[in-house]
């Protein structure tokens, strides 16, 4: 039984490590302050897809930007609301040159490759309508890319004040993950991005050839061809960088989002990408199978303990570390009320697509 209990443990010892080396990695390193006033011209790409209720909160947001040099391409992605009348609407005195475009093909990366396309700037940054922004957000953006040239620059994204318990998760899950792809790429060894937020060159994205056959995926895709082509990926801590978003409205729609973003991995090529995420599914596993066996074999107790107890400990350590520019403000007895519920999430997660089909904005993926 020892023996057993020793290589059930070495899940867990792996995540540990690795947890706690991104958590002294984001303490060692340096919040980035703009020194110097980047002249570089950026292309923001937002596609939409029926978001009338955001885009006066986005629009709103943009012209505070403080970046002078920039220019606005929306790329309708086939709304049936009135988000084209009402943009045309807010934008009737916006400052800075715009584009409205109408995407040809469905789906969001799609309308990102033609945004892409009619970019006149050869630096892109991408984000989505349902975000709003820092108003030095570009021009923090332009002065860490002059400064040390990334090739792709990976922003910080939050989800605004929660409400409620589904809400609330939801902004630990992804607080979490935003730290862990954060820590990471810290290492230089970037594991996840947002498309929220995400900085490259027009010419970069354009050779990726993201893949067609996924509709989703265009951030994920992009870091791996990045990776594939030893390219240099940075991540900004910086507090003028956030792009915040909404929380999603209600549990099938959170569901819906992380089993799509689950449904991305068999594309995966990248080893350090596969082998992290299968490193969190199968600690969760380990986790739910100790509850399990714990209500057969008394000595399942002791380990089920020690994975709470380690797990507990290095997720806290992280999230209590990017909390503040995060604003997540959480004890460690939150985080061990979570852990609780955590493993049947993640196999809920895994399982939901063989029940539910997926869907984005109606759309059957």
């Amino acid at each position: 039984m020892t023996v057993v209990f020793l290589i059930i443990l070495l899940p867990l010892m792996a995540y540990s490590v690795q947890i706690v080396g991104w958590y002294l990695q984001w303490l060692k390193t340096n919040d980035y302050s703009p020194n110097s006033v980047s002249e570089t011209g950026l292309s923001l790409i937002i596609p939409f897809k029926d978001e009338a209720v955001n885009l006066p909160a986005l629009i709103a947001s943009l012209k505070q930007q403080s970046h002078e040099n920039w220019e606005l391409i929306l790329v309708n992605d086939h709304s049936k609301d009135d988000s084209t009348s009402l943009l045309t609407d807010l934008l009737a005195d916006f400052k800075v040159e715009y584009r409205l475009i109408n995407s040809t093909q469905e789906g969001k990366k799609a309308a990102l490759l033609e945004g892409v396309r009619a970019a006149q700037y050869t630096t892109i940054v991408t984000t989505d309508a349902d975000c709003t922004f820092h108003k030095e957000w570009l021009t923090t953006l332009a002065s860490y890319h002059a400064t040390h040239k990334p090739h792709l620059l990976i922003g910080p994204v939050r989800i605004k004040k929660s409400r409620g318990f589904h809400q609330r998760f939801q902004q630990v899950d992804f607080t979490a993950l935003q730290l862990s792809g954060a820590g990471a790429a810290l290492q230089q060894q970037a594991i996840m991005c947002n498309g929220a937020n995400l900085l490259c060159s027009k010419e970069n994205y354009l050779q990726a050839h993201l893949i067609p056959q996924v509709a989703s995926g265009d951030d994920m895709f992009l870091l791996e061809w990045m990776k594939h082509h030893k390219k240099d990926i940075h991540y900004i801590k910086a507090p003028q960088a956030m792009v915040e978003t909404a929380p999603l409205v209600g549990l099938h729609a959170f569901l819906q989002q992380r089993a799509r973003w689950a449904a991305k991995a068999p594309h995966y090529k990248n080893k350090h990408i596969i082998l992290s995420g299968l490193l969190v599914a199968l600690v969760n596993i380990m986790l739910f199978a100790s509850l399990a066996g714990s209500f057969f074999y008394p000595d399942f107790l002791k380990l089920l303990s020690l994975y709470l107890l380690f797990k507990c400990l290095s997720d806290y350590l992280l999230l209590k570390a990017g909390g503040n520019m995060y604003k997540l403000r959480i004890t460690l007895f939150e985080v061990i009320f979570w852990q609780m519920f955590y493993p049947f999430y993640v196999i809920t997660v895994l399982v939901y697509p063989l029940i539910v089909p997926l869907k984005w904005k109606s759309r059957t993926l």
